[in-house]
Formats: C-alpha cells, sequence, structure tokens
C-alpha cells in the first residue's frame, strides 16, 4: 500500500522554520559556553575587525596612553578623577594575534563563562617578529577588556582594554574585588579613573599605569547606592 504524500500547508511551513531557528540559536549557545576562538581564516569576516574589541558591542575603545591620559580614540580625553561604573560581569581576557597592525586570530572569552586563556606556548606561530624600529616581538599579545558607563557626560558606555602590565594589574584586582563581593551582594563596582607612575631604570622614563579605585558599589537595581546605604552596608572588598 502506497501512502500519499500531504502537501505542506503554511502552517506546516512556519513550524518547520521555527525548528530551525531554535537549533540555530542553540548552537550559537553551545559555540558561546565553549569559547571556541575562531580559526585563522581569511574568508571570515570576523577576523577583519578593525581592533580586538569590535565583538564587545562595538563599543568604542577607551586607552590609557604613554602619558597618562585616559583616551577615546584620537582627540578625546577622560579626565582623571571621573567616576565611572566597571561593569565587572562582562570582562573579558585572551590573546590577540597581530600581523601587520591587525588582528588575524585570537583565543578570547569571558570570564563569567569561566573561559581559560591556553598558555602562551600553546600558541601556533608565535615566533618573535622584526618591528619597524628594529626591536623583536611576539605577534600574539594577552590583553584584558571591561565595559565602563560613565556617571556623567550622559552616561556613555565605553570598552576599556589593555595589554600593558600595569593596566592587566588595574582590571586583575577590579576582578577579585568584584569576585568578593558578588558571593555576598550583587552590584558593580563603581570606579574612580586615575593613574600613577614610576621611573624606568632600563629605558630612562617615566612609565605611566592607569588605577581603578573602586569608591563604591551600585544596587540591585543598577543605579549607585547612596551614602546611607553604603554606610548600612556591612559587606567590604
Amino acid at each position: 500500500m502506497v501512502t500519499k504524500k500531504r502537501n505542506r500547508t503554511t502552517e506546516d511551513v512556519l513550524k518547520e522554520q521555527e525548528k530551525q531557528a531554535e537549533a540555530e540559536r542553540g548552537n550559537t549557545a553551545m559555540v558561546k559556553a565553549a569559547s571556541n576562538a575562531l580559526a585563522a581564516d581569511e574568508s571570515n569576516p570576523w577576523l577583519e575587525m578593525s581592533t580586538e574589541l569590535d565583538r564587545i558591542l562595538g563599543l568604542p575603545r577607551m586607552k590609557f596612553s604613554k602619558e597618562g591620559q585616559y583616551t577615546i580614540g584620537e582627540d578625546e580625553i577622560i579626565p582623571l578623577g571621573t567616576r565611572v561604573i566597571a561593569h565587572a560581569d562582562e570582562m573579558e581576557l585572551g590573546w590577540t594575534q597581530w600581523e601587520n597592525n591587525r588582528p588575524v586570530d585570537r583565543r578570547w572569552g569571558c570570564i563569567a563563562d569561566k573561559f581559560v586563556p591556553p598558555l602562551e606556548s600553546d600558541l601556533p606561530d608565535n615566533e618573535p617578529r622584526l618591528q619597524p624600529d628594529g626591536s623583536r616581538r611576539k605577534p600574539w599579545q594577552f590583553g584584558m577588556a571591561v565595559p565602563i558607563t560613565r556617571l556623567d557626560a550622559g552616561g556613555e558606555t565605553y570598552a576599556f582594554d589593555t595589554t600593558s602590565r600595569g593596566g592587566l594589574g588595574a582590571l586583575s584586582g577590579l576582578s577579585r574585588a568584584y569576585g568578593k563581593r558578588i558571593k555576598q551582594a550583587p552590584g558593580l563596582p563603581i570606579v574612580e579613573l586615575k593613574g600613577d607612575r614610576y621611573w624606568h631604570r632600563v629605558h630612562h622614563s617615566w612609565v605611566h599605569y592607569p588605577i581603578f579605585l573602586i569608591v563604591g558599589w551600585t544596587g540591585p537595581d543598577g543605579k549607585p547606592l547612596s551614602v546611607a546605604e553604603e554606610m548600612n552596608d556591612e559587606i567590604g572588598i
């Protein structure tokens, strides 16, 4: 006996499309949870990003310059002492490989996803390369990044990223403080952007480094706690 195949209705097509969409969303979640790094494939559009932080919501990058200033782009300077909310729950870290001043590969992920960066010894193609100034440097650079939202100037949000030793120390301290706090109370650190410097004995020059001074915390509603709320809060960092 031959069973006659029923013609698909519009409802059948919609159900199939919904199932396919759910499957694609599931695959995306699995990729994110696994923190898989992109392979070095020239046809992959993600590797054509203009900076290593395009993946963080397309936020403008904030850097700490060699002159000891927080900067946005080429011209805008964020004054020292500016207070921001540091979104430590979205902090990222990992390795970026650079060729001709652009990123070509990365091993990057979120701390919240329990991403563990690979050892430098496990990175491929990491022999030191000759630089224009005559020095030699490995193409893979380790970095950390965190989105921050200003408490002034309309509440703009930037992505602060760093590869310097001083910058990594600042974000490591921020991560440690947030990790201790979040075990006991919800909220994000309120940070005052500061900086300091030390004299480099080898290069005979001042080296500036950023300081993320935690001056408070947000409450469960995402807004800064009042002075009274801070005084009643018995949880320290």
